[in-house]
């Protein structure tokens, strides 16, 4: 229906809102800015994400590093800023500030800057920060990452963790950070790549219907609830709109605008083309490192791998390694030395 403005699936979830109107208030009413606010404004999750699954972020680190137990940071400082220290670096959208705390431990910074909307999880990151020391190292703050002013030159590095997905327009803020970059400074990207506003694939959609038709029910089994996962829809943009406008705003330009306006030195693609979906809610249900867990996990890596290898899809989530780009020398310029 206009090329899913609205689809059926959330024609029912709208009818059903009708019957508690402080919800359709809420949606329609909200100004863009509250609405990406409050879609950010928990501190905690449950773990229903692909990501709170240790045997796939052992997977990733594989992807990313070789080692199963080297994560893409210290694979990253190792291979790419080893003797860069100390370091000033920019954190855009922090969240709750885990990842900054992370980096801090790593490597020495001497400053890290760190902005995100949400004041309730910037306290949080405060909070945490304060705990591990490192207070005085990460400066938390709740800006508009398109209102701060990036300094010329100012930065080793900055940091893209999982935030540019929410940027628009994507252009003008990737533009004023290879500014903010020192010569030779490093964005560093880790990112969903994939289609705008979640509109999923036909080929992607198939192949997690299918994997979820063979997953015993104990698998399928939503948090907190006796509701089964049977399948995987694709939201609407309309209600993905409605709902945060800022998830997977421009997510499909990152890589084409990352290539246009940074030098990229090296990318490491780790999939989620179908896990990141398939297991969306239902993560919980394999923490467990038991053979049987195990082997559907494997099941699930073995799929996505091959539907890979042979291009029937493409990796939604990536690892960039990209250094400021400089003005291009003009023409003639070099000519006019010798």
């Amino acid at each position: 229906m206009l090329d899913n403005l609205l689809n059926s699936n959330d024609l029912l979830t709208l009818l059903k809102m009708l019957k508690r109107p402080q919800d359709v208030f809420s949606m329609f009413m909200r100004t863009k800015d509250k609405k990406v606010k409050n879609a950010w404004s928990h501190t905690t999750n449950p773990p229903v994400n692909w990501w709170d699954i240790p045997a796939v972020r052992k997977r990733w680190n594989y992807l990313i590093s070789g080692n199963p137990e080297t994560d893409y940071k210290r694979y990253i400082i190792d291979s790419h800023f080893p003797q860069r220290q100390p370091l000033v670096a920019l954190s855009l959208c922090c969240g709750a500030g885990t990842k900054e705390i992370e980096w801090a431990r790593l490597a020495n910074f001497q400053h890290i800057d760190s902005y995100d909307l949400s004041e309730s999880r910037i306290m949080s990151a405060i909070a945490y920060a304060k705990h591990e020391g490192l207070n005085e190292i990460i400066n938390y703050r709740v800006r508009d990452i398109f209102k701060i002013e990036m300094p010329e030159n100012l930065y080793d590095v900055v940091f893209a963790e999982s935030s540019l997905h929410h940027l628009s327009p994507l252009k003008e803020i990737l533009i004023k950070v290879n500014r903010c970059l020192k010569p030779g400074g490093f964005f560093i990207v880790n990112e969903f790549v994939g289609p705008t506003r979640f509109q999923w694939t036909d080929r992607q959609l198939q192949v997690i219907d299918g994997i979820l038709s063979i997953l015993p029910n104990r698998y399928k089994t939503f948090w907190n609830s006796t509701a089964i996962k049977q399948k995987v829809a694709k939201p609407s943009r309309l209600r993905m709109m409605l709902n945060d406008p800022s998830e997977a705003v421009e997510s499909s330009n990152i890589v084409s605008l990352v290539y246009k306006i940074f030098d990229v030195v090296e990318v490491k693609a780790y999939g989620g083309t179908i896990l990141h979906m398939l297991l969306s809610g239902i993560a919980h249900n394999f923490l467990s490192e038991d053979a049987e867990t195990s082997g559907y996990l494997k099941l699930c890596f073995d799929v996505e791998d091959l539907l890979l290898a042979t291009q029937q899809i493409e990796s939604d989530y990536m690892i960039a390694v990209c250094k400021k780009k400089l003005p291009p020398v003009p023409d003639g310029f070099l000519t006019k030395l010798s």
